[in-house]
């Protein structure tokens, strides 16, 4: 059951739109970040010499480091993401009580198996959202772009506690980062889930995540305590402070209490109720 409803998510063209529009927004914070220097008027004559040339080709390079260039497609897409973990699938149990669908499924298969796998390949689904624009702009910017991490300006600043890492190999980083954009939108994909079994707004639904994520960031950042903010999670590559360990307590907190008030609100009685 759970692989067919991976199908189901996975295989659906609002899937294909979805990444596309993740790949959007990627290109969008690289274009942000390069504009300046793609419309620099390279032949002004007081750039002639020999010293502003040297200058000039130093400060391209920098710029178009494959590390400046990768860590500048995150700048919005951070923001995106608690969206786009709602967008593949979050909607299928309203879906599937809209349309009598789970009526039906319930004659065939257990309920509390039917809702588990469902926050399965839901959580599953809005992982993937989120991860793989991330790993198609890291393939393409591995092929079309250069560079040393020693030339590159946040050198020991990115990466947050794991520069270490990013010095060592880029590829292991990235598979890192990629990871945890995974699990964030495994867990926030949950809160659409979640938020669908209390109300029927879809706009609402879908928006439910970056509500929470922004919400629960505002409030801890007013109370003085924002080492609980939310947003540290998907910043960890620029706040130092923030640790595997605290990325893992947290998303989990998430997935369960999440997917616990789910499944008590969707109960096998909520089926038959007018």
């Amino acid at each position: 059951m759970l692989v067919n409803e991976l199908k189901r998510a996975l295989k659906s063209k609002k899937f294909l739109i979805i990444i596309i529009i993740g790949l959007l927004i990627h290109f969008l914070g690289l274009y942000i970040e390069v504009k300046d220097y793609i419309f620099f008027n390279y032949n002004a004559p007081d750039l002639q010499t020999p010293e502003a040339q040297a200058k000039i080709k130093h400060m391209i390079e920098n710029v178009f480091n494959i590390y400046a260039v990768w860590f500048s497609i995150f700048q919005l897409y951070i923001v995106a993401m608690p969206i786009i973990s709602a967008l593949p699938y979050s909607l299928s149990y309203l879906e599937d009580n809209e349309y009598g669908i789970i009526k039906y499924i319930d004659v065939r298969v257990n309920h509390k198996k039917y809702l588990i796998v469902k926050i399965l390949a839901n959580d599953i689904a809005g992982g993937i959202a989120v991860a793989l624009p991330t790993i198609i702009m890291t393939l393409f910017i591995h092929i079309f772009f250069k560079g040393s991490i020693d030339d590159f300006y946040g050198k020991g600043v990115y990466g947050g506690a794991y520069t270490y890492l990013l010095t060592y190999s880029f590829w292991l980083y990235s598979l890192l980062h990629i990871f945890i954009e995974f699990i964030f939108g495994f867990a926030y994909a949950n809160i659409a889930l979640t938020v669908s079994a209390f109300i029927k707004n879809k706009i609402a639904i879908m928006l439910s995540p970056f509500l929470f994520w922004i919400g629960v960031s505002v409030i801890f950042n007013f109370l003085n305590i924002p080492q609980y903010s939310t947003e540290r999670i998907n910043q960890f590559y620029i706040i130092p402070t923030v640790s595997m360990q605290e990325i893992f307590i947290e998303l989990t907190f998430i997935t369960l209490i999440s997917a616990l008030l789910f499944i008590f609100k969707s109960g096998k009685r909520t089926i038959y109720e007018c």
